[in-house]
């Protein structure tokens, strides 16, 4: 299975709001020491690297830089967007909500993860296109005569893949679930397994409790592939 940056060398432009994907690359920017940058008002250029990212608390984390006024500047605003030059492609990122903090004892700069992240070779210019909303994923899962509903609200390019349903659902760590039907939008349903990996509880951004399940989509490739490409979008 290709990575983004494999992926991105086939396309030119990427959108990625796959969170699993997000998380991997960022990974690989703190494996490879990477220098992240960001414009800062008054022409202050902040400078640095990432050296933590935990996707399940929604943080990144990177280190202050040389420059103090820089440092001020990024604390002071609500998000900062952040570039860096990847295993030969150009990414950008925004995160909110940048604080001090501390990791290891060292004194950080955390901040929330990115919701997106715009990818581009070298000679491809950023997208200026209208970046499209989060998509509508709708499942059907099925268990012997009974369904449940859900939403699909992460896949990534290996096939892992989170679903968000009602806390009800009697479904555990191990379980497998065949003939579970995706559908986005008005489009023709897919009909696929699940290997379910982990199920923990979780809240809704309404506040209402739910499953966050965590499992591996067992399907063709074709049909895998038409569910990547709702979540790491090719701007071409």
């Amino acid at each position: 299975m290709a990575d983004i940056c494999d992926r991105l060398s086939n396309t030119g432009r990427l959108l990625v709001r796959s969170g699993i994907e997000i998380g991997r690359i960022l990974e690989s920017m703190i494996q490879d020491h990477d220098t992240v940058t960001a414009s800062l008002p008054r022409d202050h250029l902040f400078m640095s690297r990432l050296v933590y990212v935990d996707p399940g608390q929604q943080e990144v984390v990177v280190a202050p830089s040389d420059h103090r006024p820089a440092n001020a500047a990024l604390l002071a605003s609500p998000s900062v967007t952040l570039k860096c030059n990847h295993r030969g492609a150009q990414f950008a990122f925004s995160c909110p909500r940048p604080h001090p903090s501390r990791h290891l004892g060292n004194p950080v700069i955390s901040m929330g993860t990115p919701k997106i992240v715009l990818a581009a070779q070298p000679r491809h210019d950023w997208p200026r296109a209208k970046v499209p909303g989060e998509p509508d994923v709708r499942c059907e899962l099925r268990m012997g005569l009974v369904t449940f509903p859900a939403r699909l609200v992460d896949v990534g390019l290996d096939g892992k893949a989170f679903i968000v349903s009602d806390p009800a659902l009697p479904v555990c760590d191990g379980t497998r679930l065949n003939g579970a039907r995706v559908r986005s939008g008005d489009g023709e349903a897919m009909v696929v397994d699940l290997e379910i990996d982990k199920v923990v509880q979780a809240k809704l951004p309404d506040g209402n409790p739910a499953s966050r399940i965590g499992c591996r989509i067992l399907a063709e490739r074709e049909q895998l592939e038409k569910m990547i490409r709702l979540f790491v979008v090719d701007l071409q």
